[in-house]
């Protein structure tokens, strides 16, 4: 039997360069053999003068969101930043964050994607990394386009108050998704909710169930870690010593 894998051992790989870019990242993510990677749209904030002192000149920024297993990520930043010349001024961003919980059906395909079997459908209870003092969750989910009606129904039926929806696509490797099983559509939609912690399992396992890797909408449904957090409608905690 298998290993059962805990969340700290997924992390989430983020790039943000130019947009002009996009070519040299898929590039690199399709020779690591990274399965899961979306791309949004987004825009800088410098200005001109700003842009021009770092040897950009222009705004127009991509977004890059991988998953894969932790081993994986140290060898998979280095060759982004060799690639895109990260060390350098004004070429980008790269940074890891650590998963605190998956649905399992991915988990499987991260990192044992080419061993076959049975693959389980289940929002990862199994994998909870206790913090006894967390009290909020990012719940990202991350279905084919046109499922953003399922998930926040489902969130809201478990206790979730709203969400921000985000447009993207996945990038290359289409071939290795086909076999995997992994639905090849491009438009991909991003569904962020924040939630309390005590309500993250509640929601994670109500949009798996209806949104999840065996359902029309392919979701990839995960939490990570947030500390300190304002504008939920709620007293702050005053921070201890």
């Amino acid at each position: 039997m298998s290993e059962t894998l805990k969340p700290y051992d997924i992390k989430m790989l983020v790039i943000i360069t130019d947009r002009r870019q996009d070519a040299k990242i898929s590039e690199v993510l399709s020779a690591e053999r990274v399965y899961f990677h979306f791309i949004t749209l987004a825009e800088g904030t410098a200005g001109s003068e700003t842009l021009e002192l770092l040897g950009l000149d222009s705004i127009d920024k991509s977004f890059v969101c991988c998953l894969g297993p932790a081993c994986k990520i140290p060898g998979l930043i280095q060759a982004v930043s060799a690639k895109l010349q990260l060390r350098k001024a004004g070429k980008g961003i790269a940074f890891t964050m650590p998963i605190s919980c998956i649905n399992n059906a991915v988990l499987t395909l991260l990192t044992k994607p080419m061993e076959g079997g049975e693959i389980t459908e289940s929002w990862g209870e199994n994998l909870e990394n206790t913090n006894n003092d967390q009290k909020y969750d990012l719940i990202v989910s991350i279905v084919n386009h046109g499922f953003t009606t399922e998930v926040m129904e489902s969130a809201k039926s478990a206790g979730a108050t709203g969400g921000t929806v985000l447009h993207g696509r996945k990038i290359g490797l289409d071939e290795d998704a086909k076999f995997l099983g992994i639905t090849p559509q491009l438009e991909k939609d991003i569904v962020a909710i924040i939630s309390a912690h005590e309500k993250r399992n509640d929601i994670m396992r109500a949009i798996t169930q209806n949104c999840g890797q065996s359902t029309e909408a392919r979701g990839i449904i995960l939490s990570l870690p947030v500390e300190e957090i304002e504008g939920l409608g709620a007293a702050r905690e005053p921070l201890s010593s």
